[in-house]
């Protein structure tokens, strides 16, 4: 593995993309890098459901990936894949990119206050949990693993960013 690179897609928060670099690193052990290069989400764009499709924004990023490289793009936009009415991440298993969305993240959503450190915690929570996915992590049944499934931001809220001890020894494992 040589490479994780996080990709900003109709993000703004940079800041937050920048503090999660090392964070990162430190998980995968592997070097964390910010790339930005020119990607029209544009057609991606479903008019019916007003959200983007993850599925065919994880096709377009597949070809920007090296033999060993991990993607994460990070998107404000809302997303969906056909059988769910939205999402907050997606990966495919033992695959190399990763789609996350910070869109549902935020406390305003829920009509409550603001809170930017809930904001950072949950979008730190998503990229880990999409991550471990790509590196073959699958879902986990351990109260406050970062790999439990979460369908609600509610639920999020509840597990930690790390791995449990059983996915943390898999990782290490699926890593060589």
């Amino acid at each position: 593995m040589s490479l994780i690179k996080i990709i900003p897609l109709q993000f703004s928060a940079m800041d937050e993309l920048e503090k999660m670099l090392s964070l990162l690193s430190a998980r995968f052990k592997v070097e964390t890098v910010l790339s930005t290069p020119h990607f029209d989400l544009t057609p991606y764009f479903n008019p019916v459901r007003s959200q983007y499709n993850a599925n065919e924004i994880i096709q377009k990023l597949v070809p920007m990936t090296g033999e060993t490289d991990k993607i994460v793009g990070i998107t404000e936009l809302d997303l969906f894949i056909p059988v769910l009415s939205y999402i907050f991440g997606q990966a495919y298993l033992g695959g190399s990119v990763a789609l996350v969305s910070g869109h549902r993240l935020e406390n305003s959503r829920y009509g409550l206050s603001d809170d930017p450190l809930v904001f950072s915690q949950r979008l730190l929570k998503c990229v880990v949990h999409e991550l471990g996915h790509t590196f073959g992590l699958k879902h986990c049944f351990q109260p406050g693993c970062v790999m439990v499934s979460t369908t609600y931001v509610e639920e999020m809220d509840q597990k930690s960013d790390r791995f449990c001890r059983k996915c943390n020894t898999k990782l290490t494992q699926l890593r060589g």
